[in-house]
């Protein structure tokens, strides 16, 4: 039988130190805490708080790093006030967030959050507004970003390409109102091939029959809706049906949806009355009246 001391010879602080030292390398990688060294060692983790004054001032001065033994920054509300203060100081056009402060004090977003409640309460105690959340979107301005994308591209739009030119909704829209892209393509789609939405030539009320002899002209609105819009620049290809300019290759062409038979002059918003034209065709053309066929429709027809 091999007789071992369980307790230290001596309580100095350099026996105490060293007694840490061993413990962290019999632990062959593993992380050093208040359990694991009492459980180890010939003397117990109160001891050395007592002595040294803390676990963390004992880890500090046994040269134990924080790979082997993480600390725990204990941060007081005061500490972050004082940190809000320094960073408006020093950066007095910036949005103060969490993510900054958090940075700043070397902890966890999560940290300040559990610890201090709402953040909110914390910049007013600095008299400071806080940061405005982003612009919340409408579902049909997100589908009108998909379809300027879907133009300009001549494709389907890919989740990156939100962040460029010429697209006004982030990314983060789409993944806050749909859960991701693809999901909300899939609105989209369905948004555009509703059969709802693609009926847009009015029909007279049917009128009494003492009133039969009347004619009631209902206009057409001006406005072409989303799904035939798409409509119209998917069948002509999204491109000009009269010069071929498109924005997927000539850069700066802005595409329009054109009235053959003009809106001015009682033309409906139907398919056979629509067509895709550049900005300079449909300027050149104005209101004229023209016996012209959307491209594409001549290929159906054969």
């Amino acid at each position: 039988m091999k007789f071992e001391l369980q307790t230290l010879e001596e309580y100095s602080d350099e026996a105490l130190k060293e007694e840490l030292r061993r413990v962290a390398g019999a632990l062959n990688g593993l992380r050093l805490t208040r359990e694991r060294f009492s459980s180890l060692a010939r003397v117990h983790s109160s001891t050395l708080e007592k002595r040294f004054g803390s676990w963390r001032a004992a880890l500090d001065i046994a040269g134990i790093s924080e790979n082997i033994a993480p600390r725990v920054r204990v941060i007081s509300r005061d500490q972050v006030i004082l940190a809000i203060r320094d960073y408006v100081a020093e950066n007095p056009a910036a949005s103060v967030t969490q993510d900054c402060i958090a940075k700043r004090l070397g902890t966890q977003k999560s940290f300040l959050s559990q610890r201090f409640g709402k953040w909110a309460n914390l910049l007013s105690e600095v008299g400071i507004l806080p940061a405005p959340l982003g612009r919340r979107y409408s579902d049909e301005e997100c589908y009108e970003n998909i379809l300027a994308l879907w133009t300009h591209y001549g494709r389907q739009p890919h989740f990156g390409e939100l962040k460029h030119f010429p697209s006004t909704v982030g990314p983060k829209a789409y993944v806050r109102r749909w859960g991701g892209w693809r999901a909300a393509l899939s609105a989209f789609v369905k948004q555009v091939s509703e059969p709802a939405a693609l009926s847009v030539a009015p029909s007279s009320p049917e009128l009494p029959r003492e009133n039969q002899t009347t004619i009631v002209v209902v206009p057409a609105p001006r406005s072409i809706p989303l799904a035939l819009r798409y409509k119209i620049l998917s069948r002509d290809k999204f491109r000009c049906v009269a010069c071929g300019a498109s924005p997927a290759k000539d850069g700066g062409v802005d595409l329009h949806i054109d009235h053959i038979h003009p809106w001015s002059r009682g033309g409906q918003n139907v398919e056979e009355n629509l067509r895709t034209l550049c900005s300079k065709c449909n300027l050149g053309k104005g209101a004229k009246l023209e016996d012209a066929q959307p491209c594409g429709a001549g290929d159906a027809a054969r």
